[in-house]
């Protein structure tokens, strides 16, 4: 062989091995919904039933006032403080003092998201009806983004297991929790506590850790009671609820030196992570360990005390909150 062509014909044999080890660990990926491309995940999600979660609009009520008996139409459209359109579902007539209008997000997202309080601007005048209209006590909740590629992959691999190594779902704690999960993308986990309401009944309280104080919405809640509605075995009785929020209020004691903003900042964040990965159970009484704390605390610092004189328990129907710490 030409020492000319040593080079150049070593360097398109390495590549052609390249490519063609390359391809092979690729074909290996798409083996599994674990590893696979996106692509693939959309043929393994489809095998077992679990469609990826779409984006989802906030819906809710406002309070409408004006001359009594005066007509607010179904798609009459107001702007919100966050600069999104809303749009009424149902046209109402006004009664005397406030009027409850429901309406929908023209957006779909987390931002069209309002709590209790703020105020809408009707886009265009409605003869009779004052222009701002006000967020009910129960807020514009329940949107919600696509749900995330790694939430979705886990959920095909929870079912992929399941049904290897259970069979189908049939209505146990767990099927109800994987259910709750997937009637809604604000839906991370769900208390699921059987005979609650009597022998034979499942009560189902969805636990949403993206959401204020960690409780679903009142669409989340309707979401999760029409997803069971329709895959829920036809002879279970079960009720959909909130959970009762359970405050975790700490006390603590930076050293001097070590005593910034920063470092609180931080130590918040872990116990708050960690607080969030608890949820209720079956059980009475549920308990917060001081090592768990400890252990969390001690990825920021280890020079600090903490006022370990009061247990964290909850409920079973409770979901710890973690307040702001109290420093000291």
């Amino acid at each position: 062989m030409p020492v000319v062509l040593r080079q150049p014909l070593a360097a398109m044999w390495a590549r052609a091995c390249s490519g063609m080890h390359g391809h092979l660990d690729w074909i290996a990926a798409q083996c599994s919904p674990l590893t696979c491309e996106l692509e693939r995940l959309y043929d393994w999600a489809a095998l077992y039933h679990v469609d990826r979660l779409l984006a989802t609009a906030a819906e809710g009520s406002v309070l409408a006032t004006g001359n009594v008996g005066s007509r607010l139409l179904a798609g009459t459209l107001m702007r919100g403080q966050n600069e999104l359109d809303y749009v009424v579902l149902t046209a109402k007539t006004l009664v005397a003092g406030n009027t409850s209008v429901s309406i929908r997000c023209q957006t779909k997202g987390i931002a069209g998201n309002l709590v209790s309080g703020q105020t809408l601007t009707l886009i265009d005048p409605v003869a009779g009806v004052n222009s701002t209209l006000t967020v009910g006590n129960l807020g514009v909740g329940g949107g919600e983004a696509e749900e995330l590629l790694n939430t979705w992959r886990a959920r095909v691999a929870d079912e992929w297991r399941t049904m290897v190594s259970s069979g189908g779902r049939s209505g146990k704690p767990a099927d109800y929790r994987f259910w709750a999960k997937s009637a809604h993308p604000s839906v991370t986990g769900a208390i699921v506590q059987p005979h609650a309401l009597g022998a034979g009944s499942v009560l189902v309280r969805p636990v949403c850790n993206g959401l204020l104080n960690r409780l679903p919405t009142q669409t989340v809640l309707d979401a999760v009671s029409a997803y069971l509605a329709t895959i829920a075995p036809a002879v279970s009785d079960y009720r959909v609820a909130a959970p009762v929020v359970s405050p975790v209020t700490l006390t603590m004691h930076l050293l001097p030196a070590v005593d910034t903003a920063a470092n609180r900042a931080a130590i918040f964040d872990a116990l708050d992570t960690l607080v969030l990965s608890k949820v209720g159970t079956d059980l009475t009484t549920l308990q917060l360990l001081w090592a768990e704390v400890d252990t969390a605390i001690s990825t920021i610092t280890s020079q600090y005390t903490l006022d370990e004189s009061v247990a964290i328990v909850w409920a079973a129907h409770e979901v710890p909150v973690l307040r702001p710490i109290s420093w000291v």
